[in-house]
Formats: structure tokens, C-alpha cells, sequence
């Protein structure tokens, strides 16, 4: 996910990293159709042709509608987040570009208009720059612009990245992760722009930084092992009080290695982590929580949680755990504030629950 915050951008990395009716489909190539025949009609007058309408696959636009329909279960039943302003969805095959301004903020897929636009293998995106046709989902918002980019699974596959229902679900996820940022873009985002102004961070400043500059310190990336098998364990743990003191060690772990080694020049990294950790770490408990739902993915707890608990990415991996505990801790408050006002963080919110 890239987020643009200000006149900045920083660029959320996931490793791998909804729903449009028929009749609105439908409708759309309707639209196309006509608008074909216009073209037809313009060249034998003389006049300038249209560009051509497209489509993308039969497979392609059901994805779209499973995913989509998956982001109104989650953000009803899963998240709290309910309605987000209205924000440009962008999903684009390796010919076709479907676009739409309410399929993230409709509560339904009745209604939701599309416009459908042939690509040259560049995909236009609404601040003015092109993405080239691969692997891609990411959510963006700059200067209150937002909007939301996914390619396909043809897409996917087409560059090596799984196959069937199992790839499609794995997508799915994916888009819960990332669409659940459009939430969170406005709060959150402001106050990460406030900490990229004020420390005249780069343009290439993202969710990765803390990784980038200590992953190759062993007793760093030890400590922040520990703390995430803490996290896990806490968030798994059936007795109230061990489950706070196991959390309480992990962020005793966590304080005493950003004491060490986040002074000086890396002062910054202690509030970026703590950014970082609550975008990512809200963004894979939602993707988490549909794969196993049984109204979701459907997929055994069991066999879901090693996947997310040993990400790559530090703050998606210990962000997950960090959130998983919070929820065992806290209950269900903390995520007025995660996907809602961005008042708190989750470390400030799992704070205070250790505290109460």
C-alpha cells in the first residue's frame, strides 16, 4: 500500500502484498456498447473515433464481486469501520482498467456505477502517475484524495503467483488489508506526515525503515522475534492475568531495545514503529479475522495463524501479534480508535489496558 501523506509518500510492502452487481455490469457494458457503436458511427462522418470499450473476464469480475462483497461483511461485522467516504477502487486485467467512485462505500453492490477503460499496459492513477501492469494493491491518499488499486488474478497468476480458489482467497485478504487503510488514511496519516515533515524523512520512508536499518543487528532482530512470540502467546493465553503479563513482558522487551538502539538520529523510529505497527498490524487482524470467519474464508484458525505470525515484514508480523493481544486484552473497544478516529495506537491503547 503507498500512502501519500502531505507532499510526502511513504509505501506500505506486502509480501503477496468488493462486490459489483451483474445488472451494474450489465449496465456498464451497455455503455460501452454504445459508445462502441458512437465510435463506429463517428469514423464513417469523419469525425474523431472514441476509444474502445473493454471487458475484463467472467472470472476476473466475479473476484471483484466475491472481494468486494467481503469488504461490506468486514467493515459491518468484522472491523466497525461501516461507510468510508466515497474514494476511487481501481481494478485493472492486462487489458482493461474498471474503475468506480462508491464500490468501497456502497453497502451494497446494487447501484454501484463502473466505467471501463482500455489500457497500454500503464495504468493511470488519480494523482497524475502510471503503474505498470504486475502484482499490485495498494491504497493511497494525498492532499484528501483517496483511492484504492488491484490487479486481477489473472494478473496474479499470469506472474507466477499461485493458482485458484487458494490464490483468490489469498487476494481477498489482501484487499481487506489494504482497503481497511482507506480508513485509516485521514487519522493516522496525519500524524505520520507530521513525524515525516518534522524529520525531513524521504520520499522512500515506508512501513520497512525500522527493518531496513537494523535487520542485519542479530540481538535487534532477536528482540523483536521475542516480542512477537510474546505478543502471540499472550493473545492465545486463556488466564486474564497471564495474558496481561505476557504482553507486559513483550512491551518491557520492546521499550528496552528501543532505549538501546532508537536514540540519536533513530529517535523518530520510536513513534514510526508504533505508526506502522497499528496501519499494519489492524490491517492483517482484519485480513486474519475474514480468512477464518465462517461467513469469510472459512479456514481453520490453526493452519492461518503460523502464516501471519512469521511474515517477513516485521511490522506486519509483530503488528499482527500486537493486535491480537490487544484484542484478548482490551476486547473489542480498541477498534473504534484502529479503524475509526485514530485518536490511539495500538501500543498506546494496549498501554492502557495493561495499566487498568
Amino acid at each position: 500500500m503507498v500512502l501519500h501523506t502531505g507532499s510526502t509518500q511513504g509505501t506500505f510492502q506486502n509480501p503477496l502484498a468488493a462486490a459489483r452487481s451483474w445488472s451494474a455490469l450489465l449496465r456498464a457494458l451497455a455503455r460501452a456498447a454504445a459508445l462502441a457503436a458512437g465510435a463506429l458511427a463517428s469514423a464513417q462522418d469523419g469525425t474523431p473515433a472514441s476509444a474502445p470499450a473493454c471487458s475484463m473476464s467472467e472470472a476476473d469480475r466475479a473476484w471483484i464481486e466475491r472481494a468486494l462483497e467481503a469488504w461490506r461483511f468486514t467493515s459491518r461485522e468484522i472491523t466497525g469501520i461501516g461507510s468510508v467516504s466515497n474514494s476511487q477502487a481501481i481494478f485493472f486485467d492486462a487489458g482493461c482498467v474498471l474503475t468506480s467512485s462508491d464500490a468501497l462505500s456502497s453497502p451494497s453492490a446494487q447501484g454501484v456505477a463502473w466505467s471501463a477503460t482500455p489500457h497500454d499496459g500503464s495504468i493511470p492513477v488519480p494523482d497524475g502517475s502510471e503503474r505498470p501492469v504486475g502484482i499490485t494493491s495498494f491504497a493511497s491518499g494525498k492532499d484528501g484524495l483517496k483511492y484504492f488499486v488491484m490487479s486481477t488474478p489473472s494478473v496474479w497468476r499470469a506472474n507466477g503467483v499461485g493458482e485458484g480458489t487458494g490464490l483468490e482467497t489469498t487476494m481477498v485478504a489482501v484487499l481487506l488489508h489494504e482497503a481497511s487503510h482507506v480508513a485509516q488514511i485521514g487519522p493516522y496519516g496525519k500524524r505520520l506526515g507530521k513525524l515525516i515533515e518534522e524529520n525531513s524523512l524521504p520520499d522512500s520512508f515506508n512501513d520497512s525503515a525500522l527493518q531496513e536499518r537494523f535487520g542485519s543487528n542479530a540481538e535487534f532482530t532477536a528482540s523483536v522475534k521475542k516480542e512477537t512470540a510474546l505478543f502471540l502467546k499472550a493473545a492465545v493465553e486463556r488466564d486474564d492475568l497471564e495474558a496481561k503479563l505476557l504482553a507486559f513482558d513483550a512491551r518491557e522487551f520492546m521499550r528496552e531495545r528501543q532505549a538501546r538502539w532508537l536514540v540519536g538520529d533513530d529517535a523518530y523510529l520510536v513513534e514510526a514503529e508504533d505508526i506502522w505497527l497499528t496501519f499494519e498490524g489492524s490491517g492483517q487482524w482484519a485480513a486474519y479475522q475474514w480468512v477464518v470467519h465462517a461467513q469469510g474464508g472459512t479456514q481453520n484458525p490453526a493452519d492461518v495463524m503460523p502464516r501471519y505470525a512469521r511474515d517477513g515484514e516485521w511490522s506486519q508480523a509483530e503488528g499482527f501479534a500486537v493486535v491480537m493481544a490487544l484484542d484478548r486484552i482490551a476486547g473489542p473497544a480498541w477498534k473504534k480508535h484502529a479503524f475509526g478516529d485514530g485518536q490511539q495506537t495500538v501500543l498506546e491503547m494496549l498501554d492502557a489496558a495493561l495499566e487498568g
